[in-house]
């Protein structure tokens, strides 16, 4: 047990070590939406057990409630579209010429310039039990919202990542102290402020666009504790300790098939891309049962604090309100699972449903794009299909 407290203590401060020097461009934190974390507010450092804390607190990995992730499929739109919306987005992949994308598009005006359009999808598969948390998991996830229809550009990051970590539980009299550490080996690729034409185009059927895309490879370091105290839990993430710098290449495409190849060619870069470090401070209570027999109404409620470091010396520090997380689930009959929470000072709600070995899970939520809450919303869905032992 001491040697594998030490290698997570090396872990740690090897990542620490490694926060780049020079010119630094903040790559996008990685955090695959899934409707369990985000029905519950975005809110899991305290509670993390399972397949989410391979995404959240490597802590979780030695908790009660591990499990064999065979497949996880999940899809997260970041509107909610209407008919004539979904017939719009047809219409847009669709249209051969630059001007007939025009007018698809503005046909979206709504949705584009008050909501932002964009969807995020994930698979994997994952491992987390006694102590161990391996996982394998491929993330897309495009964003874009402009003042005026046509002069939206979009922001799109693929990956793939592979994780491996450890986590043992040390007693301290009353207090049950978790403490775990992983590695996380990504290739990334991203592209960034492409017109949302040349996005349209490099998605549908239009003509050739041309826009940039880097990609690249690096290693991250997550670590966390929790401790646990009769029905209390406080929890303590830091995640991508250090910034993850990402070996970047740059290449020009024509497609979005070249944002996910991962070439290893192209032309070097003078920038660092760095995924910011984020630090999470949360705290949970799980009354065991309330009011009601634990078997047929169990609930937990938590809430945490999280705080993204950005690196690059133009980056603008968000609000405290927009770091604030709150969050509960609830146990029906033991299979059904209510959840519901504050994201950034936005109402979430979720349920899951699991039957042998079928888990399906959907969320619906807002989120805040901008620096204060309040002042850029975006709303959207998520739902997970998962094969889940």
């Amino acid at each position: 047990m001491r040697k594998t407290i030490i290698i997570l203590l090396i872990f740690t401060v090897f990542g620490l070590g490694s926060v780049a020097a020079g010119d630094i461009i903040d790559s996008p934190v990685y955090a695959p939406m899934t409707p369990e974390v985000i029905g519950q507010g975005g809110s899991f450092t305290a509670v993390a057990h399972g397949y989410n804390s391979l995404f959240t607190n490597p802590a979780g990995f030695a908790r009660d409630g591990g499990s064999f992730t065979l497949l996880s499929a999940t899809a997260s739109p970041y509107f909610l579209p209407s008919d004539e919306d979904m017939q719009n987005i047809d219409s847009v992949m669709a249209a051969e010429t630059e001007e007939s994308i025009a007018n698809s598009l503005m046909g979206l005006e709504e949705v584009i310039t008050g909501n932002g359009i964009g969807a995020a999808g994930n698979a994997g598969i994952g491992l987390v039990n006694n102590g161990l948390g391996l996982g394998i998991v491929g993330n897309m996830d495009f964003y874009g919202r402009g003042e005026t229809v046509l002069g939206t550009s979009i922001d799109a990051v693929y990956d793939w990542a592979v994780i491996g970590g450890l986590a043992v539980p040390v007693n301290l009299g009353p207090v049950t102290a978790y403490v775990g550490g992983d590695l996380r080996y990504m290739l990334r690729a991203e592209a960034r402020d492409v017109g949302i034409i040349e996005f349209a185009k490099a998605a549908g059927d239009g003509a050739e666009p041309s826009f940039e895309v880097y990609s690249g490879a690096g290693l991250g370091f997550d670590f966390g504790t929790i401790l646990e105290l009769g029905k209390w839990t406080v929890g303590f993430s830091a995640r991508d300790i250090g910034g993850t710098d990402l070996s970047y290449k740059k290449n020009t495409a024509d497609n979005l098939d070249q944002i996910m190849s991962f070439d290893g060619s192209g032309e070097d870069i003078e920038e660092t891309y760095s995924i910011p470090m984020v630090t999470s401070y949360g705290i949970g209570y799980d009354p065991d049962g309330f009011l009601l027999p634990s078997w047929l109404f169990d609930p937990v409620f938590h809430a945490e604090y999280r705080k993204t470091h950005y690196q690059a010396e133009d980056a603008k520090e968000d609000s405290f309100w927009t770091g604030v997380h709150m969050g509960m689930e609830a146990k029906v009959l033991r299979f059904i699972k209510l959840r519901s929470g504050i994201n950034q000072g936005y109402a979430t709600f979720g349920a899951g449903v699991k039957l042998l070995f079928l888990d399906l899970n959907a969320s619906y939520f807002t989120r805040e794009m901008g620096r204060y809450a309040g002042v850029k919303p975006n709303e959207g869905f998520t739902l997970e299909a998962a094969i889940r032992f």
